[in-house]
């Protein structure tokens, strides 16, 4: 063995502080990377690198996406500019941001038509294949829409 180099545990060959690394690494509790899907082809990555707290960042996420962070400061942002600067302010920033937000609501509300005439789609195949089915959703569903 050459001067500096750590000795090894016989009965693994590993170096002891690499040992410790793994075992450590196993009880924290939670990995080193953590990676929640947004929008496709979009991820936001807490790691012990980027944040000062990724147990906490961890458990704030399984509680509240970013999505949902994200939208609901938008949400109250837009009604802080409409409040002060109306519908349409003249400033930039405000006004693009605005303009943001609603093809965001738009794309919101689209998706939204589209799980709907989804649904559409599936009572009719219900109705066809599944008649007690087909009732019971539907009677399910008038109910809800009162």
């Amino acid at each position: 063995m050459a001067t500096g180099d750590a000795p090894l545990f016989p009965w693994t060959g590993i170096a002891p502080a690499e040992w410790m690394r793994t075992w450590q690494a196993m009880w924290r509790g939670i990995p080193d990377t953590l990676v929640q899907p947004i929008l496709p082809g979009w991820t936001f990555n807490v790691n012990s690198g980027n944040s000062t707290a990724p147990q906490t960042e961890g458990e704030v996420v399984a509680k509240h996406s970013y999505g949902r962070q994200i939208g609901r400061m938008s949400d109250a942002l837009e009604l802080l500019i409409e409040e002060r600067y109306g519908k349409t302010p003249e400033e930039k920033p405000l006004s693009d941001f605005l303009a943001m937000k609603h093809e965001i609501d738009k794309v919101k509300q689209d998706a939204a038509a589209t799980r709907i005439e989804r649904i559409v789609k599936d009572l009719a195949l219900l109705k066809a294949q599944d008649q007690e089915q087909y009732v019971r959703l539907r009677d399910a569903l008038r109910e809800a829409l009162k």
